[in-house]
């Protein structure tokens, strides 16, 4: 079982699964090589290092990039940042900031 998969089968909805796949397509578009490992309850890219982390919480995707990209983004990420190292995007696959977390992973 991958860690895709592994992480799907804790989520209870198919639209959780849903958008737990769409992020990780995202992400594995843009960190190919990254090897994904499940940690804190959340999904993480590394290379070989913490690149970042996500999670689909009851009322918004949690995305957990390291600090560097945090500072260099600060102003794109502005809407979406709620904690020193956290962004919350809305739970619907249609409205992912698509292109801003492919620019700050």
């Amino acid at each position: 079982m991958t860690v895709i998969e592994q992480y799907n089968a804790g989520l209870t909805t198919d639209a959780d699964r849903t958008l737990a796949l769409a992020m990780h397509t995202i992400l594995r578009a843009v960190l190919p090589d990254a090897e994904m490992k499940l940690a804190y309850g959340l999904v993480g890219d590394y290379q070989p290092k913490a690149v970042c982390y996500f999670g689909i919480n009851k009322r918004h995707i949690g995305f957990y990039p390291t600090n560097q990209p945090m500072a260099h983004f600060a102003k794109a990420i502005a809407p979406c940042q709620t904690g020193k190292g956290t962004l919350q995007f809305e739970k619907d696959v249609t409205a992912l900031p698509i292109e801003l977390a492919i620019r700050i992973r």
